[in-house]
């Protein structure tokens, strides 16, 4: 009997057990989608509009926990507390519940959560839906992390084949999750109407299409919308390839709908983005490439995931595109295309793979096409998976992918999170990330917006130096010394994202170019030039110093200046007080302009070196710092670039 009543004690009892676990587990699930703004404070007077326009700072790549990758690692916060962080409000951290906040609030910020997971998120976290207590949704609310290799399948799209819906989570075809989607699109809309303040803080509705390639090579998208007026769903990668979401975008946004969309850094592309083929591996056709120059206004030219301006020994031997690679150029071999794919070899990047080069590829691609399919501005963003917009202070980030990067142990390497061991990289390799900045008249959706697409844009590695440039034939040489220089400038050239008109016999463009310090970082060291035009049916390229810092000068020869001796000191990681500027400016002649030839012109400001976060974790740990990243940081800004085309008008 008393055997019995044992095995009866087990067989009851170890479901009770269970059921009471799961029950309290259950209880502890926070849905992102419950969230409530905090109140509202009340309405302040809206700052005059100034025509000569202001800097602002924002992000335009950010995830919450309503994208199913960031919510399987510990993201709880969704959209509403994202955009409290953005403004200055302190958040605990996923994994480490370490408390965070901007040094700085943002000026602006869109919410780009993953198309792919939205539908998952609401079949998985509304105890309504018909999913909910399915065993894979079950792994999705308990954070089960076998369920990100399955997550990263779902979204892989390989040749022809697209993405696929899970079926046990969202049914037939996709039903379920197609349908949910739309709530949670929704709901994100309402978040951004919350949290939209005009003249201080501007919200902009949007989403991330986010396709997978093999080795965890990505072709995504992000989609800002200028207003209210939005489709009524996402389009994910489940849905179509990339050329299908910028079909459905001309159908689907008309009228009061406006929208641009923002290629991913391209370094994780193996080539596919800007390369000979459609996203399914077929021939590109001119359609695509006209609606791709309609769309794509602006590129990330750095994010957490590396930087994408250039590679040392793809078509350049500028010194300072070493900055932030994670991959190394490809070999012969590896730069080898398959014809099936249309992509080169993962790990490695080559030609299509780097912003310079495709701005260079789109001058030679202008004269068969009559139009330039890679005319991009350019933006930087995070790509932060913790709902912690713009967190990118070198000397405070604590990691930005939930419990992959928590902690000081795992961002140096010295323990691996699933991602790094599934993707097989060194963690020190990501960065805190990158800001995008405009030029525009007020702090509105309209306004930044707008500048955006006009490309009146640049970004940052994640400081917030203001980068200005405009170009024209009539600049005086002082220009950059007057009080009355922008407005000269708007009033006889072009700003950055701008186009010149065929020189007049004789004329040379002239460059007004400034930068001015972040406060919070170092001071700036010099400011570069990067030009790039066509010659023998060729792109070239060539760097120029216009202006550095303590009284040096560009060498007539090398176009460069010296070193100004800005140290760092690893110890404490204080810096030189004595070197670099908090201004730099100057007006610029280009002494090799050929009026036949197109050209593109943007600005490279660098500052001094400062400690890289991974010396500021190697400190704290009392450890040697890794080997494979360095220990310093140059910090810079890239402008937008300016356009020349002997063939065009303005």
């Amino acid at each position: 009997m008393k055997f019995k009543r044992v095995i009866i004690t087990i067989v009851v009892g170890l479901p009770l057990a269970a059921g009471v676990v799961l029950a309290y587990l259950e209880y502890k699930v926070r849905n992102p989608m419950d969230e409530v703004s905090v109140a509202k404070a009340a309405a302040r007077p809206r700052p005059a509009a100034n025509p000569l326009r202001n800097a602002y700072f924002g992000e335009l790549h950010l995830h919450t926990a309503i994208s199913s990758d960031a919510n399987i690692f510990d993201a709880r916060y969704g959209p509403r507390r994202a955009y409290e962080f953005a403004k200055g409000a302190e958040v605990e951290l996923p994994g480490s519940r370490q408390k965070q906040r901007l040094l700085v609030p943002l000026d602006f910020a869109a919410i780009t959560d993953h198309a792919e997971g939205m539908g998952t998120i609401h079949q998985c976290f509304d105890r309504n839906s018909g999913s909910y207590w399915v065993p894979s949704c079950l792994g999705m609310r308990h954070q089960i992390l076998l369920m990100f290799p399955l997550l990263f399948a779902n979204a892989k799209q390989d040749g022809k084949n697209l993405a696929r819906y899970s079926d046990s989570m969202c049914g037939e075809r996709g039903a379920k999750c197609i349908d949910g989607a739309k709530g949670v699109w929704q709901d994100n809309q309402r978040a951004a109407e919350e949290h939209y303040e005009p003249g201080y803080f501007t919200t902009f509705n949007g989403f991330e299409y986010s396709p997978t390639l093999q080795d965890g090579g990505m072709l995504h998208r992000n989609v800002i919308f200028r207003g209210n007026k939005v489709p009524t769903n996402v389009f994910s990668a489940m849905d179509g390839f990339a050329e299908d979401l910028l079909r459905w975008l001309d159908l689907q946004c008309k009228g009061d709908c406006q929208v641009l969309t923002i290629p991913h850094n391209p370094n994780f592309s193996w080539g596919l983005m800007f390369g000979e083929n459609n996203s399914d591996g077929t021939p590109i056709a001119k359609e695509s490439l006209a609606l791709r120059a309609r769309y794509d206004a602006l590129i990330e030219i750095f994010q957490a995931k590396g930087g994408s301006e250039c590679t040392i020994g793809i078509g350049t031997t500028d010194e300072q595109c070493g900055f932030e690679n994670i991959f190394p150029a490809c070999t012969a071999e590896e730069a080898k295309v398959n014809p099936e794919r249309g992509q080169h070899a993962p790990k490695c990047v080559a030609n299509n793979d780097m912003v310079r080069n495709i701005l260079k590829k789109g001058l030679v691609e202008e004269k068969a096409l009559g139009f330039n399919p890679f005319k991009f501005g350019i933006v930087a963003a995070t790509d932060n998976h913790n709902g912690t917009p713009g967190d990118t202070q070198e000397s405070t980030w604590n990691g930005h992918g939930g419990i992959n990067d928590a902690f000081p142990e795992q961002r140096l390497g010295i323990k691996r999170g699933i991602v790094s061991k599934m993707l097989n990289f060194k963690p020190a390799v990501v960065n805190p990330g990158g800001l995008a900045g405009v030029w525009a008249e007020e702090n509105t959706r309209e306004a930044i917006w707008d500048a955006l697409k006009r490309k009146e844009s640049f970004g940052t590695s994640g400081t917030r130096v203001r980068a200005r440039m405009f170009a024209g034939y009539d600049f005086p040489t002082d220009l950059h010394t007057r009080s009355d220089a922008i407005k000269f400038a708007y009033d006889n050239g072009v700003p950055m994202g701008g186009d010149l008109s065929q020189a007049s016999a004789g004329k040379v463009p002239s460059l007004l170019v400034y930068g001015v310090r972040d406060p919070n970082s170092a001071p700036l060291q010099r400011i570069q030039v990067v030009k790039g035009w066509v010659s023998g049916g060729e792109a070239v390229e060539r760097v120029y110093d216009v202006v550095c810092s303590d009284g040096i000068r560009p060498d007539p020869l090398t176009h460069r200046c010296a070193n100004n001796g800005a140290k760092v000191n690893l110890t404490d990681c204080s810096i030189s007080k004595d070197k670099g500027a908090t201004e730099l400016s100057t007006t610029w002649n280009d002494p090799e302009f050929d009026p036949a030839v197109p050209a593109f012109y943007y600005a490279r400001i660098l500052e001094n070196p400062v400690c890289r976060y991974s010396q500021y974790d190697a400190m704290k740990l009392g450890v040697d710092h890794p080997s494979n990243v360095p220990a310093t940081i140059q910090e810079r800004a890239w402008t937008s670039p300016i356009w020349y085309n002997p063939r065009k008008s303005s």
